[in-house]
């Protein structure tokens, strides 16, 4: 008999050292840190992101304790984790993994406080998100539109995992101990599609609790508590409870069959890196509606496309990329959570050759003259959802009115910066920030030369503001 998917996962893990870790592997987990790192101040103005900070200031307040990010009050291992993870996420600007799930706000957040308390050095550091990020894509894979149509939403479903996994390898958990901390998680996992299906605000807080608890899952199981060896994968395991069956059938596919053997998610555990498909997103909203933004930009400069010339935009995307939160529970109409959608982005862009870093908050019916341009143009946008087409891959279709048509397509791999292109991209969000340029830069040039530092004191004395 096979080991089981979580003694597979813990094996890798329990084993990985930095040198292990292939060099252009260490250079993405650093850019998506930067990321992370850098968004998290945008959630400093969030009402959510407010009382995330004060909340944790008021309940457990701690000398000794970790720092949560831009405030730089230190309080509990599980206030911060809270706090940070609360602050990465609430500006929908984090990172997307198959559209619905965000790992790096579960998993950043989590390494750095236990990096932080354990005084772990940069290698570590950097080490723990490699094996938070694995974890968490590895067990999402495939399912995540499956675990949507079951009701559950995938981001804190399996966010709980990295954080878990990231918090496990940090504190030093033994093989048998992460085993156990990921059958904890299995069991501490929820967050209902419910709130996100008619606008409810519970959903704000989803992520950030799944990181409180895939920390608490590490914690307890260091205690060594023994957890189920088939937390995962068993007849009345995770895959059951959130999926609907533990044999692999899947009820939604963003491509590719809709069956899929469960074993694979472990298949090429330290020679295939999962986590290489993470997009870190330049725009609010969701994921895939990124790389649409960025096409459109590209065809607007290089065919100096006039809206007022344009007979029709047509937008081909993966087909379940068009649908939120779920084919199963479709958002009602007003309820949408990410903005204004893939076809006012399109014209948005369109009109303006960019679009903005920040959230819109648009009003429907406003008399503002750009937002007439806009509204008229988005008329004359249609979004396809198209099954043959991969995810974060939009093809886009302009038809002049003079006859003239200008077409462009991604591959779905454009996005996937490196450190150098990520730091060059995240200065375009700087000016909407509210810590100085120079802080940032001092962070990037911080997180370049991680791996050589001795503490992670530097790396969290960049990410508070003065």
């Amino acid at each position: 008999m096979s080991d089981s998917l979580s003694r597979q996962i813990a094996r890798y893990v329990a084993s990985l050292t930095y040198d292990d870790i292939p060099s252009f592997v260490v250079d993405r987990v650093k850019a998506l840190a930067l990321h992370n790192l850098v968004m998290s101040f945008e959630g400093l103005s969030a009402p959510s992101g407010k009382a995330a900070i004060e909340l944790s200031k008021a309940e457990e307040p701690r000398f000794d304790g970790a720092t949560i990010l831009g405030d730089g009050a230190r309080v509990s291992r599980m206030g911060a984790v809270f706090a940070n993870s609360q602050l990465m996420h609430v500006g929908i600007h984090g990172d997307s993994y198959r559209m619905l799930s965000h790992p790096g706000g579960h998993v950043v957040s989590s390494a750095l406080v236990s990096g932080e308390l354990e005084r772990a050095d940069g290698a570590a550091f950097l080490t723990g998100l490699v094996a938070g990020y694995e974890a968490h894509v590895r067990i999402a894979g495939p399912f995540v539109p499956s675990t949507q149509a079951r009701g559950f939403r995938a981001s804190p479903a399996y966010g709980i995992f990295g954080a878990a996994v990231a918090t496990g390898k940090l504190l030093g958990l033994t093989e048998d101990q992460l085993v156990s901390a990921i059958a904890l998680a299995a069991t501490f996992a929820g967050g209902t599609v419910e709130g996100a299906r008619v606008g409810g605000q519970e959903t704000q807080y989803h992520d950030a609790n799944a990181t409180r608890n895939g920390v608490m899952a590490a914690l307890i199981a260091k205690r060594d508590v023994r957890g189920s060896e088939t937390a995962l994968e068993g007849d009345a395991g995770f895959y059951y409870a959130f999926t609907g069956n533990n044999r692999g059938d899947l009820t939604y596919t963003f491509s590719g069959p809709d069956t899929v053997d469960i074993a694979q998610c472990t298949e090429g555990l330290g020679t295939r890196y999962d986590l290489l498909e993470v997009i870190p997103k330049i725009y609010p909203g969701k994921g895939p509606d990124n790389p649409v933004i960025e096409l459109m930009a590209e065809l607007k400069k290089k065919y100096f496309v006039n809206p007022q010339n344009v007979e029709r935009i047509t937008v081909e995307v993966n087909w379940l990329e068009t649908f939120y939160p779920s084919p199963a529970f479709p958002s009602l109409s007003g309820s949408q959570p990410q903005g204004d959608g893939t076809a006012y982005q399109t014209a948005y862009t369109c009109v303006h050759g960019n679009y903005p870093r920040v959230r819109l908050r648009r009003t429907p019916g406003s008399s503002n003259p750009e937002d007439a341009r806009i509204n008229k143009l988005m008329e004359r946008v249609t979004v396809e959802p198209r099954k043959d087409r991969g995810t974060y891959s939009p093809r886009i279709t302009i038809a002049m009115k003079n006859g003239d048509c200008y077409e462009s397509e991604y591959t779905g791999d454009e996005l996937k910066y490196d450190l150098v292109k990520e730091a060059e991209r995240i200065r375009e969000v700087y000016p909407f920030l509210p810590v100085p340029a120079n802080q940032l830069d001092e962070l990037a040039s911080c997180i370049v030369g991680l791996q050589a530092e001795v503490n992670l004191d530097a790396l969290i004395r960049l990410c508070v503001i003065v």
